[in-house]
């Protein structure tokens, strides 16, 4: 029982590097996801660009983007990320979702 406390925790600094740079690699694939679903590059999303960034991050596995692309829950999504209700959905409200 000893050594496996030792193993346990040698496992775990091993792996936390590796999921640090997975989660670095994941907002890297969104962010880029992003800027490719910002057609009209002002930094915003509409509910159109919106639904092309879920979809580009649900074939990439990112987040619940497979979720909310497979229930159709588009709008859904929109509406809780938007949390000033301006029709947009920016960077920030995307990063203080992701927190949530």
């Amino acid at each position: 029982m000893k050594t496996s406390i030792p193993i346990a925790v040698s496992a775990l600094l091993v792996a936390t590097p590796l999921l640090a740079n997975e989660v670095a690699d994941d907002q890297a694939k969104a962010r880029e996801n992003f800027q490719q679903a910002d057609a009209d590059n002002d930094g915003e999303l509409t509910p159109a660009e919106f639904r092309e960034f879920i979809n580009a991050n649900a074939d990439d596995g990112l987040g619940r983007a497979g979720m909310v692309r497979r229930f159709g829950a588009y709008d859904t999504a929109f509406g809780r990320i938007d949390k000033n209700e301006d029709g947009l959905v920016t960077p920030a409200e995307l990063s203080a979702a992701r927190r949530n």
